[in-house]
């Protein structure tokens, strides 16, 4: 009986003894985890106690900060580690993107001419056309600071620069310094987001060439409608000098732009945008005679991106045009291209453009008004690939007719790359 009883009693002792042992394991452990606690909430109070002192001699007496912490005392700390968006807040986004071109084929000295000059300069065979350097960051919660400096041959010069406020009451943003006017499409591209070398004649003849930009205010809103789509009206005002376009002959005599867009998805793979705008100012000639020159313009894009070959396929439409009413002609000079651009592979993309554009003529003081043999008119074909998307390489064979005159066949190429940060354009 005491043999059978014994082990019997000191099996039960073990089986009692492992639940206290446990519980007095989880005791430890909420103890350790209570002083720990401690410890945070004591440096927690110290910090702010810190903070406090800081603030009040901040308001009060400023030498009692610098006897804090003397500038010219170095405190060595272990483990130093800088937060990750301290370095961001201080230094803004920095990207350079460089553009070099080819010409082969016929010399084209009327390319780059304005709508009322009869020849401009021809392409060199090799050329660094631009670099693009842009400087971007947040200036604070409410507003971004943009700049984009263009280097070229002639030198530098700043293409935009700006604040854009994005946080105005209303559901207002507002940009101000010097900007595209936001005039159709190909107006707001910078050379790198064109999706081809050169500019369409109707950007070239009306806007001589650099697109239509000022020094101004810009102020945009988007509205609510029943068709679940995305309207936005936009309305600037501009110091009234754009080169080659408007020239401001008096102190009030600003240029005006509007432009208004609406912008749908058509189902998962496909959307529809159309704009329409209008500008006026006061009309540049050789001889700053002045006038109205007016713009009225609509433009259309239609994209296809099939969301299971999102990345090898794709297909972009666009068709932009204008009339411009000018103080020294009866007439309305007509402006347009038509484009198609298709998506061949991951970084293989194949495209085609078609131009019109009228044309005057100067002769002394005189327009001579547009006729068929005045409106030019190219077609051009391009072939693009794309190593990464720090780098493009493009191709684009051009056949333009100026008038009856002369047709010119040429073969563009072009080498785009970019190091840096740099941010999306407008979509």
């Amino acid at each position: 009986m005491t043999v059978h009883t014994r082990p019997t009693s000191i099996f039960f002792i073990l089986l009692l003894a492992l639940p206290l042992t446990a519980q007095s394991d989880q005791s430890d452990r909420i103890t350790k985890l209570e002083s720990a606690l401690e410890q945070l909430v004591r440096q927690a109070e110290a910090i702010r106690k810190e903070l406090d002192e800081i603030k009040g001699t901040s308001s009060g007496d400023l030498t009692a900060v610098e006897a804090l912490t003397p500038l010219t005392d170095v405190q060595p700390v272990e483990n130093q580690t800088v937060a990750p968006g301290a370095s961001k807040a201080l230094n803004p986004d920095i990207s350079v993107i460089g553009t070099m071109l080819g010409h082969a084929g016929s010399s084209n000295p009327f390319e780059t001419r304005s709508i009322f000059e009869t020849e401009g300069e021809a392409r060199s065979p090799l050329a660094f056309e631009e670099a693009e350097i842009a400087f971007e960051a947040f200036i604070d919660p409410y507003a971004k600071g943009r700049f984009f400096i263009a280097i070229g041959a002639e030198g530098a010069e700043l293409e935009e620069g700006y604040a854009q406020f994005v946080t105005l009451p209303k559901g207002f943003t507002a940009k101000a310094g010097k900007l595209k006017a936001q005039f159709g499409k190909a107006n707001t591209w910078h050379t790198h987001t064109r999706p081809w070398v050169d500019q369409p004649l109707m950007i070239q003849r009306f806007f001589s060439g650099e697109g239509l930009a000022d020094t101004g205010i810009s102020v945009s809103r988007s509205f609510d409608n029943p068709w679940g789509a995305f309207i936005e009206a936009t309305g600037e005002v501009f110091s009234g000098d754009a080169e080659g376009v408007f020239e401001r002959q008096a102190s009030n005599d600003l240029f005006y732009n509007t432009h208004l867009k609406f912008f749908r998805d058509l189902g998962e793979n496909s959307n529809l945008e159309i704009g329409t705008s209008w500008a006026q100012g006061t009309l540049a000639t050789p001889e700053g005679t002045g006038g109205t020159n007016r713009f009225s313009g609509l433009d259309v894009t239609y994209r296809w991106k099939p969301l299971s070959r999102s990345i090898y396929n794709s297909f972009i439409g666009r068709v932009e045009a204008l009339a411009n009413q000018r103080a020294d002609s009866d007439r309305t000079l007509f402006g347009f291209y038509a484009a198609a651009d298709y998506q061949l592979s991951r970084r293989w993309f194949a495209g085609v453009r078609l131009d019109h554009a009228d044309r005057g003529f100067v002769l002394g003081d005189a327009l001579i008004l547009p006729s068929a043999r005045f409106s030019d008119r190219a077609i051009s074909a391009t072939v693009t690939f794309w190593p990464s998307e720090f780098s493009q390489l493009r191709a684009q064979l051009r056949r333009t007719s100026y008038g009856d005159v002369e047709t010119v066949n040429e073969l563009l190429l072009q080498l785009q790359f970019a190091i840096g940060a740099h941010g999306a354009h407008t979509f």
